[in-house]
């Protein structure tokens, strides 16, 4: 079984975050766009030197941007130092997942851990910092998750689903009526978290019911269902 997730608010009638909000530091951006632009260099490359396969999750497409995101699979280069984000107002003790401005969610150790021991050696964290509004360093340790799996788990032919652009099956939509995606449970139980990277839509990235069993079971805050997709794909 699979989750959309989004960031968790304690009150979503006053929009009250468990995360707190963060100011994009310009500097930190450049590093961080000409890292992900170095990337997204490297992909095409790889895809115009290979055999060119328009339906393999190889092809070179972000979106609506031009660098890829942390979420969407793609391997990262690892920074020579942190990103850094800064807090807009003074914090204290933080949850296990924290927004950031990287198009990502920095995550704590102990995350990290339930990740790892679900699908070991398959994702990255990348080093990350947070700064009080003084510029002090939060003590606080977390990382920016990055997702490095590209998957095809859900069930095409089960779900309620149509191919985007006719004949080419390079992504799938929702098709007209109720909103229905399965996941194929194989796929989905050796799995933590991955980029369905063949569902165009504005949120990508699942992750399976074993790593949202344990953030639960650990009482881990800083997501909760996406509740405009849905808040449980059943698995086939």
């Amino acid at each position: 079984m699979a989750w959309f997730f989004s960031t968790e608010y304690k009150d979503r009638h006053t929009g009250t975050d468990w995360t707190p909000e963060v100011e994009r530091i310009a500097s930190e951006h450049e590093r961080f766009r000409a890292i992900g632009a170095q990337l997204a260099q490297d992909i095409e490359a790889r895809y115009l030197a290979g055999p060119r396969d328009r339906n393999s999750p190889g092809y070179p497409w972000f979106g609506s941007s031009d660098v890829p995101r942390m979420l969407d699979g793609w391997p990262w280069q690892i920074p020579d130092r942190p990103f850094v984000d800064q807090f807009k107002e003074q914090q204290g003790d933080l949850v296990d997942i924290v927004s950031t401005s990287f198009t990502t969610y920095a995550i704590s150790q102990r995350v990290i851990d339930m990740i790892e021991a679900i699908e070991p050696n398959v994702h990255q964290y990348l080093p990350y910092q947070m700064l009080q509004p003084d510029s002090s360093v939060h003590p606080d340790k977390r990382w920016l998750l990055n997702v490095c799996t590209r998957a095809e788990v859900v069930d095409i032919e089960r779900s309620n689903v149509q191919w985007a652009k006719p004949p080419s099956d390079r992504w799938f939509i929702d098709a007209p009526g109720e909103r229905r995606l399965l996941v194929k449970a194989k796929e989905a139980r050796s799995r933590a978290i991955w980029s369905e990277w063949r569902y165009n839509g504005a949120q990508t990235t699942l992750i399976s019911d074993a790593l949202w069993n344990a953030l639960q079971a650990s009482g881990v805050r800083g997501w909760q269902p996406h509740f405009a997709y849905s808040r449980h794909i059943e698995e086939v």
